[in-house]
């Protein structure tokens, strides 16, 4: 099984590398097509398709047959929270001898997942009424973005230098941190209707009694169940495969 998990993380790693390289705005780029629909609507003009709706529509479109994969595999900023999570990690059991990763309780984790529908739904409104331009330097994936394309933000981004530097902490703390409470764009991929056979499931008549290893090692605590109300949060990472004992999780009916 731990050949497994290591061969697991290994391609998945390898896949996220590759699309921090070669594709690291595809997560800025899905969700400028999300705003400029609420810009035209704050305009009182009809929506003209451009270039930021092509990459919207197509991970739309990919979400919904498939699953979360862009989360899981292709988003730059889910892939910089999985390295900060695992170097912490290391660090925590190697380096200060402590026996577990660092997480949070399963309440809290549940509750703070509903915080990027929240913060959706306040940019959505701020689009809608035109006042997302004095919004300008707030955000973090700006940020970001200008750091992976090697330009210092200005003084202007002040506030989303801050809260960049906040959600990295936080990564440390809690795998996929920003993924599962703030991000917008994965609050958007989580109300996405998902084709039933692109969804993990489980044969719960061939699960060892007491198991719940895939539950416990989803950084969404996830039971494996398929369709359920929460499926949404699933980003498609496949550890939980990875670390069944009974090979038992699967997508589609097989």
């Amino acid at each position: 099984m731990k050949k497994r998990i290591r061969k697991t993380r290994l391609i998945r790693a390898g896949i996220q590398l590759l699309f921090f390289i070669l594709a690291p705005s595809l997560f800025s780029t899905a969700f400028a097509g999300v705003r400029s629909i609420f810009d035209s609507i704050s305009q009182g003009t009809p929506v003209e398709w451009n270039s930021f709706l092509d990459i919207t529509g197509i991970l739309v479109l990919a979400t919904i047959l498939f699953g979360r994969h862009f989360c899981g595999y292709a988003c730059a900023f889910g892939s910089l929270g999985d390295a900060l999570y695992e170097t912490f990690s290391w660090f925590w059991i190697k380096v200060l001898h402590r026996k577990k990763k660092p997480a949070y309780p399963e309440k809290a984790v549940y509750f703070m997942q509903k915080i990027k529908y929240v913060i959706l739904a306040a940019i959505l409104l701020a689009c809608a009424t035109g006042t997302y331009g004095k919004l300008q330097g707030t955000s973090p994936w700006d940020v970001f973005s200008m750091l992976r394309a090697g330009r210092l933000p200005g003084a202007s981004y002040k506030v989303g230098v801050l809260l960049l530097v906040l959600i990295m902490i936080g990564m440390c703390t809690q795998e996929r941190f920003f993924c599962q409470f703030f991000c917008p764009m994965g609050a958007v991929f989580a109300i996405l209707p998902i084709v039933p056979g692109a969804l993990l499931k489980r044969d719960r008549a061939n699960c060892p009694q007491k198991c719940g290893a895939c539950k416990k090692r989803c950084p969404a605590h996830l039971d494996i169940d398929g369709d359920t109300s929460r499926s949404g949060e699933c980003i498609c990472c496949h550890a939980c495969q990875a670390i069944c004992p009974k090979q038992n999780i699967h997508t589609g009916d097989a």
